[in-house]
């Protein structure tokens, strides 16, 4: 009986044991955020590619850039922390047109003539991504605004009543470069009857970008009403930040 009784303590204790070793795999879903803050800025307070450097990268994206050191260009992304909402011309493209933006860091993106530049996530990775916040730079919002003599009209006319507009569209794109899907948003709108509703966008909005899916990359393509013999005539420029995206991630218990 002594035998038997001890058996079945050991079986027991195994039983025990195998429990409290068993692991449990679950996953859960966690909310990251490419913001731009880890980016260096020197006292110019924007940054354009000048250095050569080539892309860079926040979080687990990359964004594209080219710099033209013959004509001191760029074009794909660049990052600043300006917020200069004064200056109208072209030398104050690297300023969010959100006097509120204070030291906080965010990218611009200008397309290069005719082709996209990418914001992209590493090792071909696919996220769903959530939402994005978008502003206008302060170049392109004061263009639509008084007008420029050169080359683009005053949104609205000169009675208010035309019905302008600039438009951003984001589209996505799968793993093996395919666009996936796409998604409009509207950066200044004057199409409306009542033009007390008229409006550009002034302050950091929130874009919600759940419709996309999920996506290896991201770009932006520009349009308006206002178009002239070689294109579009408002500057295609807007500002970027806080892009969520949802990570999964695998742990046992």
């Amino acid at each position: 009986m002594k035998k038997i009784k001890n058996s079945g303590l050991a079986i027991l204790f195994l039983l025990i044991l195998f429990s409290a070793c068993k692991k449990e795999k679950i996953n859960y879903t966690q909310i990251k955020t490419v913001n731009f803050e880890n980016l260096t800025i020197g006292p110019a307070l924007f940054w354009n590619g000048s250095d050569r450097s080539g892309n860079f990268q926040s979080a687990d994206m990359t964004f594209q850039n080219n710099f033209n050191s013959s004509y001191g260009s760029w074009d794909g992304f660049a990052y600043s922390q300006k917020n200069d909402i004064i200056a109208s011309d072209y030398t104050n493209q690297y300023s969010v047109f959100d006097s509120s933006n204070g030291n906080n860091k965010f990218a611009v993106y200008y397309p290069p003539f005719g082709a996209d530049e990418f914001a992209k996530f590493i090792n071909d990775s696919v996220y769903l991504v959530k939402s994005l916040k978008v502003c206008n730079s302060t170049y392109t919002a004061l263009t639509i605004k008084k007008g420029d003599p050169s080359f683009a009209k005053k949104f609205g006319g000169l009675t208010g009543n035309d019905p302008d507009w600039f438009k951003m569209t984001i589209i996505g794109y799968n793993a093996a470069g395919d666009s996936v899907k796409s998604l409009d948003f509207f950066l200044a709108d004057y199409r409306f009857a009542d033009n007390s509703k008229d409006y550009i966008v002034d302050k950091w909005t929130v874009v919600d970008l759940t419709a996309l899916g999920k996506v290896n990359k991201l770009t932006f393509r520009f349009s308006s009403s206002d178009n002239g013999d070689y294109g579009m005539n408002t500057p295609a420029y807007v500002c970027l930040d806080d892009l969520q995206y949802e990570t999964f991630i695998s742990n046992l218990k």
